[in-house]
């Protein structure tokens, strides 16, 4: 699929799945066909905000669900949460990118904060605040 082209998803939960159980999973559909899923975590009502973790199965990348997938979500969210987060290996090139471009902008860097293959890493926040009128 062309990049320019517009992305059709629709984000799908688990019948009688709610967020208020401090997570959510939400499965990304493409022409009924699931491409990855949007995990809602750490969700803290009185502060409206919740970590947001997201795959896409290897065959579906790089043609635009990632992306679709995080602007679903805060349409969904967005009368419900005030910021989204992400904590992403400062390795993830591809990663950091998906959320620079959803319109994320670094918020920390935690040193060494995950093992990957054994090494400490450092992971970078990313956030995002919803304007309920955009």
């Amino acid at each position: 699929m062309e990049q320019d082209k517009l992305v059709h998803i629709a984000l799908r939960a688990e019948e009688g799945a709610a967020l208020s159980g401090g997570s959510l999973r939400l499965y990304g559909m493409a022409d009924s066909l699931p491409v990855g899923c949007v995990d809602l975590y750490a969700y803290d009502p009185l502060n409206r905000r919740a970590a947001v973790g997201i795959m896409v199965a290897k065959e579906h990348r790089r043609r635009g669900y990632a992306l679709a997938m995080l602007r679903e979500l805060e349409l969904l969210y967005r009368g419900t949460l005030h910021n989204l987060y992400a904590d992403i290996a400062a390795s993830n090139l591809a990663s950091l990118t998906l959320f620079r471009t959803a319109g994320y902008a670094q918020c920390g860097l935690f040193k060494e904060w995950l093992l990957v293959d054994g090494h400490p890493v450092d992971t970078i926040r990313m956030q995002r605040t919803l304007n309920p009128l955009s």
